[in-house]
C-alpha cells in the first residue's frame, strides 16, 4: 500500500493567470504520475479530479487567502482523501480541519485520518481560536481513533528545530508518541507535514523536495515537499511467533 501526503497550497483553476493554470495542471500531473493507492491532500481544491480515484473532502474551509482565486470551479478544503479503493467517511468533532475515512478491502490499512493543525484562524474574524486550541483539538481527535490499521497524515505546522513550535512538538510526543502512536517524522527538520501510525503497521518514507517552489527561477508546485509512505503489516513480535 502506497500513500502520498502533500500540502498542495491550493492550486487554482480558471483564474485567468497562465502561471497559476500551469501550476494547477502540474500538481494534477504529479499526483497521477506518483501513482499512489491513496492520497492525503491538504490545502486541497475540489476542482482536482483524479481518474480512477474516489474522493472524500473535509467540510468547506472558511479560511481564505486574499491572494488566491476562489471562483468556480475552485472549492477550498483543508483535507481531501483520494483512493482507488472505496472510502467511507466518518464523523469527526472538527470537520473543517480533520477527515476520517475507512478504506474498504485494504489490508493492512483500515483507517486513514487526514488533518491540518491550522494557524490560519486569523483569516476568519469569527474565530478566536489559537494554534494551541487547534493543536488540542487534533490531539484529542487522534486519541479517539482506532489503534489498529490506522495512519494519520497531515500538515501539523510544526517541526523539530522550529523554536516557536517546540512546546507543540513536545505535546505530540508526550500525549501521542508516548501512548501507542508511532511517529516516523518526529525528528525531521525539513517538513511540517507529519505521519503517525498504529503499532501494527510498518511505514517507510520517501520525500521529494524537488517540487518545492524555487525562488531563483519561480518554478515549483508547492511550498511543501511530497511524502510517499509505503505501508505494510508490522512483523509479529517474537512472543507471538513463539505462540506464547
Amino acid at each position: 500500500m502506497r500513500i502520498g501526503l502533500w500540502n498542495i497550497d491550493h492550486p487554482e483553476a480558471s483564474s485567468g493567470s497562465n502561471r497559476k493554470e500551469q501550476r494547477f495542471k502540474g500538481v494534477v500531473d504529479y499526483l497521477l504520475q506518483a501513482d499512489c493507492d491513496v492520497y492525503v491532500i491538504t490545502e486541497a481544491n475540489a476542482a482536482i479530479q483524479l481518474p480512477g480515484y474516489g474522493r472524500e473532502l473535509s467540510s468547506a474551509s472558511p479560511f481564505k487567502n486574499v491572494d488566491r482565486f476562489y471562483g468556480s470551479p475552485n472549492a477550498y478544503h483543508q483535507v481531501a482523501i483520494y483512493s482507488r479503493r472505496s472510502l467511507q467517511k466518518s464523523e469527526v468533532v472538527e470537520p473543517v480541519n480533520g477527515l476520517h475515512c475507512s478504506v474498504a478491502d485494504s489490508s493492512p490499512l483500515k483507517q486513514l485520518y487526514g488533518n491540518v493543525i491550522t494557524i490560519k484562524d486569523h483569516w476568519s474574524k469569527a474565530s478566536r481560536k489559537t494554534y494551541s486550541d487547534r493543536l488540542d483539538e487534533q490531539v484529542d481527535a487522534i486519541r479517539e481513533l482506532p489503534r489498529h490499521g490506522t495512519v494519520i497524515a497531515g500538515d501539523f505546522n510544526l517541526r523539530l528545530g522550529w523554536p516557536q513550535k517546540q512546546s507543540a512538538h513536545r505535546r505530540i510526543k508526550e500525549v501521542l508518541a508516548a501512548n501507542g502512536w508511532v511517529w516516523p517524522t518526529e525528528t525531521r527538520e525539513d517538513t511540517v507535514q507529519h505521519v503517525l501510525h498504529s503499532e501494527d503497521l510498518s511505514v517507510t518514507l520517501a520525500i521529494d523536495h524537488g517540487i518545492k517552489y524555487d525562488s531563483a527561477d519561480g518554478g515549483g508546485l508547492s511550498d511543501h515537499p511530497f511524502i510517499e509512505m509505503s505501508v505494510t503489516a508490522a512483523e509479529l513480535t517474537s512472543k507471538i511467533r513463539k505462540g506464547e
